[in-house]
């Protein structure tokens, strides 16, 4: 039986999002994936503008954080 639990890699350790039902012991195979930035990058939020770009500035403190690509 294959199950698919997500976690995260953290200072050497797995932290898994939930405990699997049923395994006491197992033989698994970790795949890391790619992690992309979940915030804009400093240069964009660091930007003051210029005198045309009112309306811009202020929204910065709505702005979202940019979509990641769903695998």
């Amino acid at each position: 039986m294959l199950k698919t639990i997500q976690g995260i890699y953290k200072n050497g350790k797995i932290e898994l999002a939930e405990t699997p039902q049923g395994i006491t012991e197992s033989l698994v195979f970790v795949t890391f994936l790619e992690t992309k930035p979940s915030q804009w990058p400093d240069i964009i939020m660091q930007h003051s503008g210029v005198k045309e770009s009112i309306i811009f500035e202020s929204y910065r403190d709505e702005l979202l954080p940019p979509k990641e690509i769903e695998l």
